[in-house]
């Protein structure tokens, strides 16, 4: 983890381990911004066993994007998308990724480890990496600059919510903390094209040369 003394916001990748593009591109970002040179605390790897496995979920079979104390969380399972679907396809019937949501808000160790990481360091917004929906999904009270400069950066578009639910996201309980989330996803591509297209602007982000 890149941890600066006094980081302004938090940048994390690797929530769903079949998305490793976003542990690769934060690995590239810590290897160019010293921690004394970044604004921005950076988790390299939130889900390192679903990570290694190539899977959404983590070794105990949880969606930790569905485990947050949110408002919205529900017991039982979540479907998601399968990986990589054409976002042409991402309709309702084709939720079929099933995952468990956790016995409770917070069951498991990846979800609770960063909300008190979030609950240490305090920062005004948090930027999560996902794939592959090419995109930045915004929320309530996001710096317009930091939003904005980041889809210049990448020709990605900007919205607003996504057309299917995700009840126990990291974003609901970030908003309802009234912190600002920002869902950053780029599409599934070879590391030196991501790298050339996603790295100059979270570099940017990382350094706080967007406001």
């Amino acid at each position: 983890m890149l941890l600066p003394p006094a980081p302004r916001g938090l940048l994390i990748a690797g929530m769903h381990g079949e998305e490793p593009e976003t542990v690769l591109l934060a690995r590239r970002l810590v290897e160019r911004v010293a921690a004394h040179e970044a604004a921005v605390a950076v988790v390299l790897c939130a889900n390192p066993d679903g990570t290694a496995q190539g899977t959404r979920q983590n070794a105990a079979g949880v969606d930790i994007n569905r485990n947050f104390p949110a408002a919205s969380w529900r017991a039982g399972t979540s479907y998601s998308f399968p990986p990589g679907i054409d976002p042409g396809l991402r309709e309702l019937a084709n939720r079929t990724n099933a995952s468990s949501t956790g016995s409770a808000p917070l069951s498991e160790p990846e979800s609770a480890g960063l909300v008190a990481l979030a609950e240490r360091l305090q920062p005004a917004w948090v930027v999560d990496l996902h794939a592959p929906l090419d995109l930045v999904l915004t929320s309530p009270g996001a710096p317009a600059g930091i939003v904005d400069g980041l889809a210049s950066a990448a020709g990605l578009s900007v919205e607003g919510e996504l057309a299917a639910p995700t009840p126990g996201s990291m974003r609901d309980w970030l908003i309802e903390r009234g912190v600002a989330s920002i869902v950053y996803e780029v599409e599934h591509a070879g590391l030196p094209d991501l790298c050339r297209r996603h790295l100059p602007g979270l570099e940017q982000l990382v350094r706080g040369e967007l406001a």
